[in-house]
């Protein structure tokens, strides 16, 4: 096995936004875990949102508003799945995050694995960082059914950020996407470059992260000019959503969710104006009390631990809904909140790892919700299995 980088595996040390994890690799410590304020501020610097950022997080989220059921719909990818597989060789892979574009959804999914002649064995040969897949089926009642992959001249799905595929900690282990969005013609797509995955599930350390764009449907991309987030970031990992709703009128913004690589740190929001993605200096975040150019002093709007997530508005019951795996509480939980910055309301189950073992990752798209916003479909992945399936939640009002 390359590495492990499952959920469900807590860690003893102290995860807290301040607080650092001690890795070992070749006899030497990693830098912290990051997700702190980053450099020290001046005496009375900020003082005014440090303390509405403390008073943020103490206090308690309010109540969720909707309970949430959930059952496995179908398998998305890999051998269970209603589209073929062998042909673009996708034997096992995870994740899925989504965007929209010409009646189309395109999937991004992380590491990927092909076939073994007929057999499909679980991180078999063909390893590949990243592939793109695309669907223009809509209805999720009976799953999903991929269309089309970015793939090569002999036909299998191809990288469309090359990874490099080094030993853990040795430099670069992989390249793995963490969000997609669309504006107008443009999809952008986020990624983590991977420096190595622990032996502890939920704990890796990244290099940088980048986002990449596409002007021709997601068929070929370009870099952006510059890294998004260092090893340090709290914004390594996004959920991306442009979506007009609530805090986001006329969809001026893409706004995201970041956290830390790993998934034992709090969450933080950024935005941008929606035409400046790649630039790096026109984004803004979120202090707890207003927007501040600075991403260090971005304030944690949901606590610890915070994995993969996603970001959607739901126009049928007027919020917006993140939905991420919470290490800690071994499930995948969904938030509601009338703003992307918050305030979130207290977590709502979506899978329970006693259900689903192994699960992780909950990805939304906007084209899977029904019209009043009670039901929607998303993607989960299971690390055991090692593939990808189609959820359906369906949300109940409390009385």
């Amino acid at each position: 096995m390359r590495w492990t980088k499952g959920p469900l595996t807590r860690p003893s040390a102290d995860l807290s936004p301040q607080g650092e994890v001690t890795l070992w690799r070749d006899g030497a410590a990693p830098p912290p875990l990051p997700g702190g304020r980053g450099r020290r501020a001046a005496a009375g610097e900020g003082a005014f949102a440090a303390v509405i950022a403390i008073l943020l997080a103490l206090t308690p989220a309010f109540a969720a508003e909707y309970s949430v059921t959930s059952e496995k719909v179908k398998a998305l990818t890999g051998p269970n799945a209603p589209a073929p597989m062998k042909g673009p060789d996708i034997c096992g892979t995870d994740l899925g995050t989504m965007a929209e574009i010409d009646g189309k959804v395109v999937l991004a999914f992380g590491d990927t694995f092909g076939w073994n002649d007929n057999a499909c064995i679980r991180f078999g040969p063909n390893w590949r960082s990243n592939v793109l897949a695309f669907t223009t089926d809509l209805d999720a009642s009976d799953g999903i059914v991929i269309d089309d992959w970015v793939t090569g001249e002999d036909g299998k799905a191809v990288e469309i950020a090359k990874g490099a595929h080094q030993d853990a900690f040795k430099g670069e282990q992989t390249k793995i996407p963490t969000a997609m969005v669309t504006v107008g013609d443009t999809l952008y797509l986020h990624y983590m470059s991977v420096n190595g995955f622990s032996s502890m599930g939920g704990v890796w350390l990244c290099n940088w992260s980048r986002f990449i764009s596409s002007s021709d449907g997601g068929k070929t991309w370009s870099p952006g000019p510059d890294e998004f987030g260092s090893f340090k970031s709290s914004f390594n990992m996004l959920a991306l959503s442009a979506q007009p709703g609530t805090g986001n009128e006329g969809g001026k913004y893409v706004y995201a969710v970041g956290t830390p690589c790993g998934r034992f740190a709090g969450a933080r929001v950024g935005r941008v104006v929606a035409d400046k993605v790649l630039d790096t200096k026109a984004w803004e975040y979120f202090d707890g009390a207003g927007w501040v150019s600075d991403q260090a002093q971005a304030a944690e709007v949901i606590r610890p631990g915070v994995g993969e997530g996603s970001l959607v508005w739901n126009p049928g019951i007027g919020r917006w809904m993140y939905s991420t795996l919470n290490e800690l509480s071994e499930a995948i939980e969904l938030r509601f909140a009338e703003r992307p910055e918050g305030p979130w309301s207290a977590p709502q189950v979506l899978a329970r790892g006693s259900d689903y073992a192994q699960a992780y990752g909950a990805y939304m798209t906007p084209s899977w919700i029904s019209a009043d916003g009670l039901a929607f479909y998303f993607v989960m992945s299971q690390f055991g299995p090692y593939n990808t399936y189609i959820m359906k939640a369906v949300l109940t009002p409390d009385q």
